[in-house]
């Protein structure tokens, strides 16, 4: 049987597969109040009991619910409690969404992380913690591909950028809701996430389903893995570049190089012009 501690233990591997968290981070959260963002901060409190680290709450009321006012409440309550710093900020995504000419999707997005880094700055946060799963990976991974993609798009979402973190991305849904079930912890219910206005709700709703029901048993943990392997890949290849980068400018300021330029009778070369000559010539002199 699957319990919150086998939980608890899946999550904290994963962070130090990844390297999210060390002593002395002090990490911002993302907390909605719903389910998957009310699990990272439990588990995020379960973590500074083993390693310490300072945690923030960030809060975003987007201005499209009525009972949106009531999700802050809980989470500033829930951040009282254990004396945990609060940050709150009300936007209006749609009003933004229509001046930028972006979707409400969009606009809710970039007013979250606009949110994170402004409180990241203000409190001197080295993480910024969101609480992305499991199965938004995989929704992320089949958008990309409906909409054309390729190997950084199919990664879908990562574990680390920069400072954002991800330590929920191992989770399954039914994991986190089973977490929260076990531990008594009750979360805040969004009724926009039923419904199917927005793209990543219908493919949650209807595709993924479907091909767990009548394709294959475990299509999401199989969708991870792929998106594992395609990040790997990537890393792989832009480390490949940045060595071929190089060993491109040492061939092109080494004395006497037949990819000098002539410049004696044309105008200074263009930076793009040399890095042309050093792909090339590193290209040329590649084992097949």
């Amino acid at each position: 049987m699957n319990t919150w501690m086998d939980t608890r233990e899946k999550v904290f591997a994963y962070i130090r597969e990844h390297h999210m968290l060390q002593a002395g981070d002090r990490v911002v959260a993302g907390v909605s109040g719903g389910a998957d963002s009310v699990c990272l901060l439990f588990l995020l409190l379960e973590w500074q009991k083993e390693v310490p680290t300072d945690i923030a709450v960030v809060h975003v009321d987007h201005g499209i619910r009525a009972e949106a006012g009531e999700d802050a409440r809980y989470v500033e309550q829930l951040c009282e409690e254990r004396g945990i710093p609060f940050f709150l900020t009300r936007a209006e995504v749609r009003n933004r969404a229509r001046m930028e000419k972006i979707s409400e999707e969009e606009a809710g997005r970039r007013t979250r992380y606009e949110a994170f880094e402004k409180a990241a700055k203000e409190w001197g946060a080295t993480k910024i913690a969101v609480a992305h799963n499991s199965n938004d990976r995989s929704e992320t991974q089949l958008f990309h591909l409906f909409r054309g993609s390729g190997i950084r798009g199919l990664a879908s979402i990562m574990p680390v950028r920069d400072r954002i973190i991800r330590p929920l991305l191992c989770l399954e849904r039914w994991e986190i809701e089973k977490f929260l079930q076990q531990r008594g912890i009750v979360y805040c219910k969004d009724a926009t996430n039923e419904e199917d206005d927005y793209t990543r709700n219908r493919i949650r709703h209807h595709i993924l389903p479907y091909a767990e029901e009548n394709i294959v048993k475990g299509c999401v943990a199989h969708m991870n893995q792929t998106a594992e392997l395609l990040a790997e890949t990537e890393e792989y290849l832009e480390l490949q570049t940045a060595e071929a980068v190089k060993r491109c400018i040492r061939s092109i300021k080494a004395p006497g190089s037949a990819l000098q330029p002539d410049v004696s009778s044309q105008g200074q070369p263009e930076r793009g012009d040399l890095y042309c000559c050093g792909v090339f010539s590193v290209v040329a002199s590649c084992d097949p």
